[in-house]
């Protein structure tokens, strides 16, 4: 509220927030993602609300690459394979959500395990490792025959 205070009702204390304290919350958009419920309205008025588009996949390569250090032939790879997925997802009901069966949580994990991985042998296949490791880390989710 206005004045900064939390009144906690089952011990009767009231808690004034520090000068600089700030809260930041975030939520996937309702209707989009599983269990999401519309806020009310007196609810968001609370907030600043903040939408944001999709990265461009160029945006996203540089990111991948900076934050993984996943070489950038890699990086468009992997988001090749995010955006033929979520291509997919659009075209069928088989994958639930907005973004289906990928997201951008798990192109990070997916990037991240190339970074992690010991790197000691000269001529080793990096793109099947990668390819293994994306299904290892999709494929766990897959409940159905088709999907």
């Amino acid at each position: 509220d206005d004045n900064r205070e939390l009144f906690i009702t089952e011990t009767q204390e009231t808690i004034k927030a520090h000068p600089r304290f700030m809260l930041f919350a975030t939520q996937n958009p309702p209707g989009l993602y599983g269990g999401r419920k519309v806020l009310s309205r007196a609810f968001r008025n609370r907030f600043v609300e903040l939408h944001f588009d999709e990265l461009p996949s160029t945006e996203l390569e540089n990111i991948l690459h900076k934050r993984c250090q996943l070489p950038p032939s890699y990086c468009s790879k992997l988001i090749k394979v995010m955006l033929e997925l979520q291509s997919y997802r659009r075209g069928s009901s088989v994958f639930a959500g907005k973004h289906g069966f990928i997201t951008l949580r798990d192109l990070f994990r997916w990037a991240e395990r190339y970074r992690l991985a010991e790197q000691t042998v000269k001529d080793y296949d990096w793109l099947q490792h990668l390819a293994n490791d994306g299904f290892m880390l999709l494929a766990g989710r897959v409940r159905k025959q088709e999907e």
